[in-house]
């Protein structure tokens, strides 16, 4: 083990105290999924232990958008009736990070501040334009997930996920990896739209694939692919091919780019299909 002490606490004023006036390098941790992985704590002189924060963990629905606490599991988010009615994507997502015992431990905050690429919940989070709260040695600040992904500060923590919703409002995930259970994704994609029932007709939409850039890619085309389209079979074969043009501009010359190019097409057909379920269901 690292040369490090380990603080913990059991409320979010008292990690931010102890912040804001020490001197040390500080690692954070929580669920601690990712911790000696990705060597966090290697040049920490303390680590603050986050999982026993209280106010951290919750899942707050106040009708046009949804808090959610940056130390709540996504065993927790997968089982929510609120996140399932409302951010289904969100849900779907959370009930395929890695195994029981992972996603009993591992935390939203962290899966944003770890940064990978592969992480389930980032081009969920960027196709629901999610903002993240964060709070640090200069106060609190409200940024964008890209921002978040780009480099938090020094000492700074993810404190909430904000998501705006709406009655009209779909969304679904898919992944490939490597295998069908505890799988790190090769390749991701996270649609939400705005559906109108009667009509049965994607008003607008957005959608992010990860796994493919150090952020989630949600390139302008395929955002306005989804203006006014019917879930149909043409709507899975024009996203496929749109999924590849991105895959073709993002990744041309890669070793991965064989692969997900026709990785991607999968992708397109299962998103669809996901998006037929929870349009036929609302």
């Amino acid at each position: 083990m690292a040369g490090y002490k380990i603080a913990g606490f059991l409320e979010l004023k008292d990690v931010l105290q102890e912040v804001r006036h020490t001197c040390a390098k500080i690692a954070f941790i929580s669920g601690g999924t990712d911790f000696i992985n990705n060597n966090e704590g290697k040049n920490a002189e303390l680590v603050i232990d986050l999982s026993q924060v209280a106010d951290l963990k919750y899942i707050k629905d106040l009708g046009t958008e949804i808090r959610i606490g940056g130390g709540t599991t996504f065993a927790c988010l997968a089982a929510s009736p609120v996140i399932k009615a409302k951010v289904s994507a969100l849900a779907q997502a959370a009930g395929r990070v890695g195994s029981v015992q992972i996603r009993n431990r591992a935390t939203i905050g962290g899966n944003i501040a770890s940064g990978s690429p592969a992480g389930d919940s980032l081009p969920v989070l960027a196709a629901l334009d999610a903002s993240i709260q964060v709070d640090g040695i200069n106060g609190p600040r409200k940024l964008s997930l890209a921002e978040t992904l780009l480099g938090l500060q020094e000492k700074e923590i993810i404190t909430e996920i904000v998501i705006p919703t709406s009655p009209e409002r779909r969304s679904a995930f898919v992944k490939i990896g490597s295998r069908s259970q505890v799988t790190i994704a090769k390749l991701s994609l996270a649609a939400s739209i705005t559906y109108n029932s009667s009509k049965r007709l994607i008003v607008a939409g957005k959608a992010a694939m990860g796994a493919i850039g150090k952020i989630p890619v949600c390139p302008l085309a395929l955002q306005q692919f989804f203006s006014q389209r019917v879930v149909d079979e043409s709507f899975a074969d024009d996203l496929a091919q749109l999924l590849i043009q991105t895959v073709d501009e993002m990744i041309a010359g890669r070793a991965s780019h064989p692969y997900k190019r026709s990785a991607v097409k999968g992708l397109a057909y299962d998103l669809t299909a996901v998006l037929f379920d929870v349009c036929k269901q609302n």
